[in-house]
């Protein structure tokens, strides 16, 4: 029984969302910055017309941020609809351009009535502790230079909502149904931006793991064998991520590196501030870094935030989901492949199942 499971887990309890906010904030991943900004957003190029029999193209545009006497320029790749209809639409905050992902298979996903904005994260600021790069001298000209300024999570959680602005100027945008995508530290940004900007109603992590999707209390790092590495590996924790990537994060969260947890909270509290928008997080069976069961959980703890509102949470959940299932009925909603630590067409469907399910 998973109820019992976290029980034991003792899990800091939930508080208002506002709390909840603050907290993630100003311990994990820190301030976004407050300055002032302008956009402009060049007329689109197409690619490729011809995508689900004429009726999607394949355009991109360039975006430039200024700020002060300073600007930058990255590309937005869009796979929209031609014949003008609303409709809801994904901002993918993505590893590689639309042309060049291996995360993002654009003909097959062109075939949903879905529309796309995707943009490079490493177009926005490098993904390293290098603060002068892209957007990061812009935003953070002086870098880090507080406990609680955000690290390169900000940075791109930021960016994301420039790409929502413009996307609400465009016609064929249902704003009420509006989402954020992410893979791994993109599916932490995801959580991150639904979390900061409320203008998003759905927020899809994928396989975000530690400091993302994964709650730590009690994540000791089961033991178990991993096929592709031939070695035996544990559940990603605080220490780990800090190590390797101290940049993504504000300096406050060095602080739980010790007892790799803390006290005062875990990470269904930035699910749970989303709420009473909807969540959805997939995980991968082979994936043990990522460390699935603490991600089902997470949904779980999470899902009280919802069901408090009079809402439903993670319905019909009280055992750990085996590869190909998927909770999709409530407003939190996890689900499984069979999959090392991969973003999928498999994982993609559930996400437009999940879409059409909710959609407002």
């Amino acid at each position: 029984m998973l109820s019992q499971e976290l029980k034991k887990r003792k899990l800091p309890p939930l508080k208002s969302k506002e709390e909840m906010k603050e907290i993630m904030q100003r311990e994990v991943y820190g301030y976004l910055p407050d300055v002032p900004f302008t956009y402009s957003v060049s007329e689109p190029e197409t690619v490729e017309e011809r995508y689900c029999c004429g009726e999607v193209s394949f355009s991109y545009v360039n975006m430039t941020i200024d700020i002060a006497d300073k600007s930058h320029t990255f590309r937005i790749d869009r796979l929209m609809h031609t014949d003008g209809k609303k409709r809801p639409l994904i901002i993918v905050n993505n590893f590689h351009s639309m042309e060049n992902s291996h995360y993002f298979p654009r003909e097959e996903m062109s075939e949903y009535d879905v529309d796309y904005l995707l943009f490079c994260y490493k177009d926005v600021s490098s993904d390293d502790g290098d603060f002068s790069t892209g957007l990061a001298p812009m935003l953070l000209p002086e870098g880090q230079n507080t406990d609680s300024t955000c690290g390169k999570i900000g940075i791109w959680a930021w960016a994301a909502m420039r790409v929502l602005d413009y996307a609400l100027t465009l016609d064929t945008t249902d704003e009420k149904n509006v989402v954020i995508s992410g893979h791994s530290r993109l599916g932490k940004t995801a959580l991150y931006t639904a979390m900061t900007d409320e203008r998003f109603t759905f927020a899809f992590s994928n396989a975000a793991g530690c400091a993302g999707d994964s709650i730590a209390h009690g994540s000791t790092g089961k033991i178990k064998e991993s096929i592709h590495r031939h070695e035996r590996v544990r559940g990603e924790n605080i220490s780990d991520i800090v190590e390797n990537f101290p940049y993504w994060f504000c300096k406050n969260y060095f602080k739980y590196t010790k007892d790799n947890q803390s006290d005062e909270f875990d990470q269904h509290y930035l699910l749970a501030s989303i709420a009473p928008r909807f969540v959805l997080v997939g995980s991968c069976d082979q994936d043990f870094w990522a460390d699935p069961e603490s991600q089902q959980l997470c949904c779980l703890a999470a899902g009280e935030m919802w069901e408090k509102e009079g809402l439903d949470g993670m319905k019909d959940t009280e055992k750990y989901l085996e590869a190909g299932e998927c909770l999709l009925d409530g407003r939190v909603g996890f689900f499984k492949i069979h999959s090392k630590h991969f973003f999928s067409r498999h994982s993609w469907k559930r996400c437009i199942e999940f879409i059409e399910k909710h959609k407002q």
